[in-house]
């Protein structure tokens, strides 16, 4: 396979076997099993998935610690100066969410979130919502019962229907259309749709309908897509112009895309595992892989 080699930030050399170089260091070297990434304008946000809590870092790697959770965290969002989440409480759960050092709360029943450029959306039961920062949650979709809410654009709530299609529905004229039967995995960014079909992953432009191959990991590969920049990424492999290359090296516990800069974590097992995390560019000029 080809060697990327990226600058002060980080350097990786991945062969067939998928070996890293460890000439470079991480970003930085965390005690815990860091997964779910989310990222914004100054931090990153990462779920431990030994305890469940939240772990906050700067975009330098620089750990800021921990944030003000009661129970255990099953989904984090990010955007601009803000971040959300879903914590347990009681027999339930709540999103909580942090902006300019305010936290705020609310309890829906079955609640997932999303974040865009226009604020906090979630869903819950029989419904998809707006959370403004200022004023009271707004109804904007009415999905089927069991849709969980995972991408908002201006004009669409995007759901993963319990059968595991991907349903968009139109924002306040209750009308609905199908465009995947399976969502397991999909990306969806500033209006891109990535996801998976057996010639390879697909991205699919949703306002013109242009649909092209991006790119064919191996087809017993399973991964998360994730949209950056210009490419698609799938585990360890960086997928653009119809190429598929080994950007990062397995495991790779989870990544978040700010415009083409993928950042990603992998975590040392052992009795205290340490998660490192690192960044790359996944725009990365063909002449850089060898």
């Amino acid at each position: 396979m080809r060697m990327l080699v990226r600058g002060t930030w980080i350097a990786i050399a991945v062969a067939a076997c998928g070996s890293e170089d460890a000439g470079a260091p991480p970003l930085a070297e965390v005690p815990g099993t860091l997964q779910h990434l989310a990222v914004n304008d100054t931090s990153l946000f990462a779920i431990d998935a030994r305890d469940s809590s939240l772990v906050e870092l700067g975009l330098d790697g620089a750990l800021i610690g921990k944030l003000p959770t009661r129970g255990a965290v099953s989904e984090v969002v990010a955007y601009g100066d803000w971040v959300a989440w879903i914590e347990a409480e009681g027999s339930g759960q709540i999103i909580r969410r942090r902006r300019n050092g305010m936290l705020e709360s609310m309890r829906p029943i079955t609640p997932h979130i999303a974040a865009s450029a226009e604020g906090l959306f979630y869903s819950d039961t029989g419904l998809i919502a707006s959370w403004p920062w200022e004023g009271v949650p707004a109804r904007i979709a009415t999905p089927a019962p069991g849709a969980a809410l995972i991408a908002v654009d201006p004009s669409y709530a995007y759901t993963r229907a319990m059968d595991k299609q991907l349903v968009r529905y139109t924002r306040m004229a209750d009308a609905s259309e199908t465009l995947l039967s399976d969502a397991t995995g999909v990306s969806l960014q500033d209006g891109q749709l990535a996801y998976r079909a057996p010639e390879g992953v697909r991205l699919r432009d949703l306002f013109t309908t242009f649909d092209r191959v991006v790119g064919a990991p191996p087809a017993d590969y399973a991964c998360e897509l994730l949209i950056a920049g210009r490419a698609v990424m799938c585990g360890k492999y960086r997928l653009m112009d119809g190429m598929a290359d080994e950007l990062l090296a397995d495991p790779v516990g989870g990544y978040a895309s700010r415009g083409k800069d993928v950042y990603w974590v992998t975590t040392r097992p052992g009795a205290e595992p340490v998660s490192e995390l690192r960044r790359a560019d996944a725009e990365a000029p063909p002449e850089m892989m060898k």
